[in-house]
């Protein structure tokens, strides 16, 4: 504990859960709480999901979906149909609406606003704009070093780091990866700005990440051709039939989980589904609220087969695009603005032309080459924490204060409790971490519906165990008072 015995959190990371974890605390604490949180990069509650540059970066979700509470479930709905744009528009219609990051981002503030104007006076918040480097132990408790302020002597911390940028994509021609025309962060408004002169781009990646891409290169006037590449080729589906919900396969789960009898399960829904025309991601759908569970009783070489075999059809089922963003991209395919390959990048060297990027096409066998005038990398967060770009979650890796998860698609870490277990297999009683850190132990870890939850209950654990320190600190104090009074 520090001198004044009031407990401190540090949050390192101010996106949606890093803010969200402070509002609950700031909410439920009825003790002396002091909250700091160390955010870099993006704007404060944002992160790089809600600060979007444009309004034409959908969110993927419903409005309905997507309240900041899980309480609460209609809280953003009815914030939306409160504003200016939309307020004319009705209720009704709103509910099924794919509304844009950016005025999420805007909600997100909104939100933070609300809690400092009625937090309970008992506890502080501190937001500071810096980037942590190091986390050590001592013997007043946790301190976190800053880049540039001093360091910080804390209770508890929370690694609300949120995704990492792409990973490397076998680029080895160091012109290409100091040069002005390779972007390793998709995220960023430099890498689809000033594109009215190319001609050609090659967009590396298939995902949600690259609809955003192109959307954004059009929307700043490219005019040329854009080639994607990705190891599963296009697999992307639109939204359909939201109102519709699917129940009969719940009914069926078992008691106890096996990868083969969920197949099989799966399978048997899909075929009923598909005599009647409606999609199968409705079976997917209806699993949703199950998915963790269900993750975390599959053993590992279960989880193993499901990322080789399985990941690619279920990700292209669970995460789909606006019906109206999907057809506009398939428009696209069509006349040949938009062309997309399922392969891989084999060799891109810098040329006097722009960048000869080699392709191989897995449907013609063949290896294909491209010129372009740049490469967008977005082939989604690098999930190794030993590689990943976070400087802080590497460090914290080398010390082995946190190891991957058996997956290594994030940290390692108690799924009941969030907190991170050390190379020797003990769970922290004072660091815990949330979001896409958690994605191999919990798998379904990157939504507002699920990472709502997460922080609501973090919140309240942090809580129960600052007002034990609390209470042991007093009691200490009470112990030296007695003491000096005996004497």
């Amino acid at each position: 504990m520090i001198n004044t015995n009031i407990p401190v959190v540090t949050i390192i990371g101010g996106g949606f859960c890093g803010m969200m974890t402070a509002v609950h605390l700031c909410k439920r604490s009825q003790l002396p709480l002091k909250i700091i949180i160390i955010n870099d990069d993006y704007p404060f509650g944002k992160g790089v999901a809600y600060s979007a540059h444009t309004s034409k970066y959908l969110l993927n979700v419903r409005a309905i979906n997507m309240s900041a509470f899980p309480d609460d479930k209609e809280h953003f709905l009815n914030w939306i149909c409160k504003q200016d744009d939309y307020k004319a528009i009705g209720k009704t219609i709103m509910t099924n609406v794919y509304m844009p990051r950016k005025k999420y981002g805007e909600y997100l503030t909104s939100v933070w606003s609300e809690m400092l104007q009625n937090k309970n006076e008992t506890v502080d918040v501190e937001l500071i704009s810096d980037t942590a480097t190091d986390i050590s132990k001592g013997p007043d408790g946790y301190t976190v070093k800053l880049k540039h302020a001093r360091p910080i002597v804390t209770d508890f911390i929370v690694l609300a780091t949120g995704n990492n940028k792409p990973g490397n994509i076998g680029i080895t021609d160091e012109a290409i990866l100091s040069g002005v025309k390779y972007f390793s962060n998709p995220w960023s408004h430099a890498s689809v700005s000033n594109v009215q002169s190319e001609k050609n781009i090659l967009v590396v990646g298939n995902g949600l990440t690259m609809i955003d891409t192109v959307l954004g290169l059009l929307e700043n006037n490219f005019g040329g051709t854009i080639y994607t590449i990705s190891t599963s080729g296009f697999s992307l589906l639109p939204h359909k039939y939201n109102l519709l919900v699917y129940e009969n396969i719940v009914k069926e789960l078992p008691e106890t989980y096996t990868l083969h009898s969920l197949l099989t399960l799966v399978n048997k829904h899909a075929k009923s589904l598909t005599k009647v025309g409606i999609g199968v991601h409705l079976v997917i759908d209806a699993l949703r609220p199950y998915t963790q569970q269900i993750w975390q009783s599959l053993s590992f070489r279960e989880k193993k087969i499901f990322l080789k075999k399985l990941s690619y059809p279920w990700n292209a089922l669970r995460h789909r695009v606006p019906l109206h963003i999907y057809e506009h991209i398939q428009n696209l395919r069509m006349n040949k603005k938009l062309i997309t390959f399922s392969g891989k990048l084999i060799q891109a060297t810098a040329t006097e032309e722009g960048i000869s990027a080699v392709l191989f096409d897995k449907k013609n066998k063949k290896e294909e080459t491209i010129i372009v005038d740049r490469i967008i990398n977005c082939t989604g967060p690098q999930s190794n924490i030993h590689e990943c770009s976070n400087t802080l979650l590497r460090k914290l890796a080398e010390k082995r204060m946190i190891v991957p998860d058996e997956l290594q698609l994030g940290i390692d870490a108690d799924p009941a409790t969030a907190a991170v277990i050390n190379a020797n297999g003990e769970k922290s009683n004072n660091i815990f971490t949330i979001g896409s850190n958690l994605k191999g132990v919990l798998w379904e870890s990157v939504a507002v519906p699920e990472l709502r939850v997460q922080a609501q209950n973090l919140a309240i654990t942090i809580i129960d165990k600052a007002a034990g320190h609390l209470l042991a600190s007093l009691t200490s104090l009470k112990k030296k008072f007695e003491q000096s009074y005996i004497e």
